[in-house]
């Protein structure tokens, strides 16, 4: 009796798990932020160990991302490439890789093809890319700085408050400008992917809401920017997974406990069609106004753990 207890009460906790990571990476997935900023303190509370937790939110922020992105393709609320560039992957990048085979003449033409490839790249594709290659760069740091050095408690603090003041400002201009048409540029889209990157080297977080509310604010349509944000966090963490296994390998250190990541994996693969939906379903002026809101409470509520001390 005591051992089938036993296993309705792990199975009862499996399932809370799974329904906590649901929750949170729908809102993750349907507002471009939120994740690990809600889940990991609501872990903490439930009685895990931050090694427990780290590990195993990269990889499931991973898996999760790319599923997430898939969805938001598939539901048109981004495109990623035109029919051109499907012809030219297909057949350019296969003559290159031949490339000593090929005359000089026939090379430079496939070059010249490649060029036009880039050129005619979809608008959400350059900013994916953008984003993703400065996401990417940041959470390479971000995942070296955490294995080889350990920020003291005040300069933890101030990193924190800094997170929380940024995010915070960010949500409440959203807001406040919610109305106006913001002109675009690759300057502002490049700025905000460096800041982000910054802010997810020096902290490990604050990448979603920054890169959500700095793209709205530079010009690209919320669902885009919420879609733009998946595709770019998956690669993110993808780089920030290796480069904490690799550097904990390296260093002979624990690679900590992935014990809960099957569990977050299944709750947030769950939620990603139904977010994806969401975000595409969604009254543009007032998805904007939900952004703004969830940037703003997500800066408060970092702000309120930094303040009474809990690690994120």
């Amino acid at each position: 009796m005591q051992q089938v207890l036993e296993y309705l009460e792990m199975a009862w906790f499996v399932v809370l798990v799974i329904t906590i990571a649901f929750a949170c990476e729908y809102m993750d997935s349907a507002l471009g932020m939120g994740y690990g900023t809600t889940l990991t303190p609501v872990l903490i509370l439930l009685g895990f160990e931050p090694a427990e937790i780290v590990p195993a939110i990269l990889v499931s922020e991973f898996i999760t991302g790319l599923t997430s992105a898939g969805f938001h393709v598939a539901f048109k609320n981004i495109k990623l490439r035109s029919t051109s560039s499907q012809v030219v992957v297909a057949r350019v990048i296969p003559a290159l890789a031949r490339g000593g085979d090929l005359p000089r003449a026939e090379m430079q033409g496939q070059v010249r093809s490649l060029k036009r490839f880039f050129h005619e790249m979809t608008l959400d594709t350059k900013i994916v890319m953008i984003l993703s290659l400065l996401g990417v760069l940041g959470a390479v740091l971000a995942a070296l700085i955490s294995t080889v050095h350990a920020a003291s408690r005040l300069a933890r603090f101030i990193i924190k408050l800094y997170i929380g003041l940024m995010v915070l400002s960010m949500g409440i201009i959203i807001l406040v400008f919610r109305n106006r048409k913001f002109a675009f540029s690759f300057k502002k889209i490049t700025l905000v992917g460096a800041l982000a990157g910054f802010n997810k080297a020096i902290s490990g977080g604050g990448y979603g809401p920054i890169t959500v509310s700095g793209q709205i604010m530079s010009g690209v349509d919320g669902r885009k920017a919420v879609a733009s944000t998946s595709v770019s966090e998956s690669l993110a963490c993808l780089a920030g997974v290796i480069t904490y296994i690799t550097m904990n390998l390296y260093l002979h250190q624990d690679l900590g406990n992935f014990s809960i990541a099957p569990s977050l994996i299944i709750g947030s693969v769950l939620s990603a069609p139904i977010a994806a939906f969401t975000t595409k379903k969604m009254d543009p002026g007032k998805f904007k106004s939900c952004i703004g809101i969830a940037t703003m409470l997500l800066g408060a509520f970092s702000l309120i753990r930094t303040v009474h001390g809990l690690t994120w």
